[in-house]
């Protein structure tokens, strides 16, 4: 037995890089529903004790003595032994003792907060570490909150951690946010534009003819040929390395990480597709008359911020999640302005859509004899109570629900078009400061908040300063513009033995993919006389393999 689970171990560590988010675009609502306290749960009254393995954090006074923690006895009735562990590591010690350990040493319950961890989940079931939660989660009178998260998020989260056999084994934390999921956003100078006496672009032709004129213009005035129509880099994270996946989002969806499309439950590869060439010859075109420059494609990401915070301004345009790196100070900043995305020559129009996604975030383990006391704890966890509290602290202290105050008429929501939700106190301070708390876990263990609760916080009279206001209007634009996707992956957990036979394929046909790509628009290769050998060579790596398995488990997890 324990080989097989240490063999469990070595599988996972292979494979635990490749789960990562990307759903079923469900029906969502942006609804604020507030739950009193008085209704998050009825005490049960039985004499028990949950020991709760957490990662320690320097921001965390005291996990025992917290507030978060004495609402969750209070309201269940039972006592938490809180015992933190150091947080260097932390998930790869909690692994290990379950995989490896002795069961009779494990605590009741874990909590973490390490996103893509399905994988994980599963092999410490397998390993019987780990109970299934199963028969709770079917019993409307234990998820009571976990029923209500997914009424007012409007979204059945739990498909999100149904492992391959079937079971639930955790309980999850799940976060609608309107920036997330938008990630990828066009910025342009405005003053340029203005100068050029120029329209926002709104196709692919609008946009070819606009980044010329940019890239041929002295429009910094400096006498030198050195503006950028659009700047870009395939380095770094979903901020900056999005700009050729954007553009190529008006031939066909490119937003997913491995460049699946999903039609009608189907999935295939959008980069087999007509389009994917046509969107190609399109960037070709952009690289070979200079406005974007071939180092876009290999300049870091702090190159590109670099440039983008030169003494002159010369980059035109950028895709990104926001301008954050633009230095404040420069006044630069709030002179670039979001525009749609664009529209291609087959009326395409796709933006990236990363769908919220729940994450296991608690696991109760085979050491527990009272597991369905252990699942009430993740199950108040749910509430929108402690969703709140998660993030912004104690009622009455670092936040309050705008419908308790007694005037909200100065009080503006973060995002036009949302009721009011919460009033937070000094929030900076207290989530992005250096001083410490007892009045939330920090988001540990789990929590669900639909998107009402961030659209709706107000943080004083105002609502917020001007660069915030502009970021809010931008996701508000994408986030309501019709351009997502019909279908998408969320995510998908895959077993062990799936894993192993598509990982290595998944990760080299990606590899070669943008590869290709590269070489097509920077014309080491001809796109049409190579198209089919480029074709060839994804069968080669293991196309059809790949997503027949993928076209399984997507099938297992929605359908």
């Amino acid at each position: 037995m324990k080989k097989k689970v240490i063999s469990l171990l070595l599988c996972v560590a292979m494979v635990s890089a490749m789960f990562v988010g990307c759903g079923q675009k469900e029906e969502q609502t942006s609804e604020t529903t507030v739950e009193t306290k008085e209704e998050v749960a009825e005490a049960a009254p039985e004499d028990v004790t949950l020991t709760v393995w957490v990662p320690d954090d320097i921001r965390i006074e005291s996990y025992q003595d917290n507030s978060m923690t004495q609402w969750l006895e209070e309201q269940s009735g039972y006592k938490l032994e809180m015992v933190p562990l150091a947080s260097d590591g932390y998930f790869e010690k909690v692994n290990v003792a379950l995989t490896t350990g002795a069961i009779e040493e494990l605590p009741d319950i874990i909590m973490y907060n390490k996103h893509n961890t399905d994988s994980f989940v599963y092999s410490w079931a397998l390993a019987e570490s780990i109970l299934p939660l199963t028969e709770y989660y079917a019993d409307a009178e234990k998820a009571v909150h976990i029923n209500k998260a997914i009424e007012r998020t409007g979204v059945d989260y739990t498909k999100h951690i149904v492992s391959p056999d079937g079971n639930i084994y955790s309980v999850a934390n799940y976060n609608q946010s309107y920036g997330n999921e938008v990630p990828a956003k066009f910025w342009i100078y405005k003053p340029w534009l203005e100068k050029l006496g120029a329209e926002v672009p709104t196709t692919t032709d609008e946009l070819y003819d606009l980044l010329t004129k940019v890239s041929t213009t002295d429009l910094n005035g400096n006498g030198k040929a050195d503006e950028i129509g659009m700047l870009g880099s395939i380095e770094g994270d979903r901020h900056y390395e999005v700009f050729w996946k954007a553009l190529m989002n008006a031939f066909v969806y490119a937003g997913d990480e491995q460049y699946r499309v999903v039609e009608d439950g189907k999935v295939s590869a959008a980069y087999t597709t007509d389009e994917w060439k046509n969107g190609l010859k399109y960037l070709k075109g952009l690289f070979d008359n200079g406005s974007i420059p071939v180092e876009s494609l290999s300049i870091s990401q702090d190159q590109l911020i670099t440039m983008l915070n030169g003494e002159e301004v010369t980059v035109f345009s950028f895709v990104t999640f926001n301008p954050d790196h633009i230095d404040p100070e420069s006044g630069r900043r709030m002179e670039y302005t979001c525009i749609e995305t664009l529209t291609g020559p087959d009326g395409v129009n796709y933006m990236k859509y990363a769908a919220s996604a729940a994450h296991p975030a608690m696991v109760v383990t085979a050491n527990c004899k009272n597991p369905e006391a252990a699942f009430t704890i993740g199950d108040l966890m749910s509430s929108e109570y402690i969703g709140i509290s998660q993030r912004w602290g104690k009622e009455g202290v670092d936040w309050d629900y705008a419908s308790n105050l007694k005037d909200t008429s100065e009080l503006t929501p973060s995002v036009a078009g949302f009721d009011l939700s919460i009033l937070t106190y000094d929030d900076s301070n207290f989530w992005g400061g250096t001083a410490t708390t007892k009045n939330c876990w920090r988001q540990v263990g789990p929590y669900v908040r639909q998107y009402g609760l961030a659209n709706g916080w107000s943080t004083g009279a105002g609502g917020g300063d001007e660069y915030a206001t502009m970021l809010n209007e931008a996701n508000v634009l994408y986030q309501n513009s019709g351009h997502a996707p019909a279908e998408t992956i969320p995510k998908l957990i895959y077993t062990v033995e799936e894993a192993e036979q598509i990982t290595s394929i998944e990760e080299t046909l990606k590899a070669y993919v943008e590869e290709s790509m590269a070489n097509f628009v920077t014309g080491k290769k001809d796109i049409d006389a190579e198209w089919d050998s480029y074709l060839a060579e994804l069968e080669k790596i293991g196309l059809s393999e790949y997503f027949e398995v993928v076209q399984e488990v997507y099938t297992r997890m929605y359908k």
